[in-house]
């Protein structure tokens, strides 16, 4: 009885794609996660400044933000 058959090597090639695949996206969805983390840490500790609702959240640029404060 032979481990290592055409039918076991199908098997595991499947495995190790379907791995690989399932890394990929799980490193994608991190890497997205931890970039809002950092920005909406950003935007709680008031480095960036935002305009609008938490639906619709517009981050402003500093020369904009600073002529607000001159107009008002």
């Amino acid at each position: 009885m032979e481990f290592f058959t055409a039918n076991t090597g199908w098997l595991l090639l499947a495995y190790a794609l379907g791995t690989a695949i399932g890394i990929r996206f799980g490193q994608r969805s991190a890497i997205k996660q931890l970039a809002e983390d950092i920005i909406d840490s950003l935007i709680e500790q008031k480095f960036l400044k935002t305009r609008g609702n938490a639906d619709n959240v517009e981050i402003i640029k500093y020369t904009e933000w600073c002529n607000d404060k001159d107009t008002r």
